[in-house]
C-alpha cells in the first residue's frame, strides 16, 4: 500500500479467546491416516509454515481421513451453536497429514478467514514439540488422541521437536458453507 500507514491497536476483551480439546480414540482410523499419510509422502517439501514432512493439502475422503472429517465437521458445529449461540452448515476446506521429526516445528501462523483451525495427534513422543499461541501466552503439550480446536484467526506455532521419535498429526481448516 503506497504511502499509507497501517497501525495495529491491541485491546483486552471481555470475550476470552478459547481452546478446545478432545480425545478421540480409534484406532482403526488412526491406522488408516497413517497409512495415508506415509503413502502420499511429503508434497509440501518444507516450503509452508510447518518445516516437517506434510502431505497435500486436500486429504479429505481418503480412508481414515473421511471418518475424521465428519468428527471434525460434528465438533465444529458443535462449538459453534454452544460458543457463538449459532449453528453453522460447516465444511472441512483443507485436511493434511504431517510427521514431524527431530528439528521440525512450525512458524508461528493463523488460519483466517477460516472460522475454525485445528489439529489431531496421532502419535506424540516426548519433547516433540509444544503447540504455542504466542498472542494468548499459553503453550499446549499435545496428547496422543487428542484433538485441538480454535478460531481460526488464532495465531499459533509449534516448537521444535527434540525427539528422536516421529510425531504424527493431522491438521484441518473449516470454513462455513453458506
Amino acid at each position: 500500500m503506497n504511502n499509507v500507514e497501517v497501525l495495529q491497536h491491541n485491546f483486552e476483551t471481555i470475550k476470552p479467546e478459547s481452546i478446545f480439546t478432545s480425545i478421540i480414540e480409534d484406532d482403526e482410523m488412526n491406522k488408516n491416516i497413517v497409512e495415508q499419510i506415509r503413502k502420499t509422502g511429503d508434497v509440501q517439501d518444507y516450503k509452508t509454515n510447518v518445516k516437517a514432512y506434510m502431505t497435500d493439502w486436500d486429504m479429505r475422503g481418503k480412508p481414515g481421513f473421511d471418518k475424521l472429517e465428519k468428527i471434525i465437521m460434528d465438533m465444529t458445529n458443535y462449538l459453534s451453536k454452544i460458543y457463538y449461540n449459532r449453528p453453522i452448515n460447516p465444511r472441512v476446506e483443507n485436511l493434511w497429514g504431517m510427521i514431524y521429526k527431530k528439528g521440525d516445528y512450525a512458524m508461528v501462523h493463523d488460519h483466517w478467514p477460516s472460522l475454525w483451525s485445528g489439529v489431531y495427534y496421532i502419535e506424540v513422543p516426548n519433547n516433540s514439540g509444544d503447540l504455542f499461541f504466542p498472542q494468548l501466552k499459553q503453550a499446549m503439550a499435545p496428547k496422543k488422541n487428542q484433538m485441538i480446536v480454535f478460531e481460526g484467526k488464532t495465531r499459533h506455532g509449534v516448537r521444535e521437536s527434540l525427539s528422536d521419535k516421529e510425531r504424527i498429526a493431522v491438521s484441518f481448516n473449516v470454513k462455513e458453507n453458506i
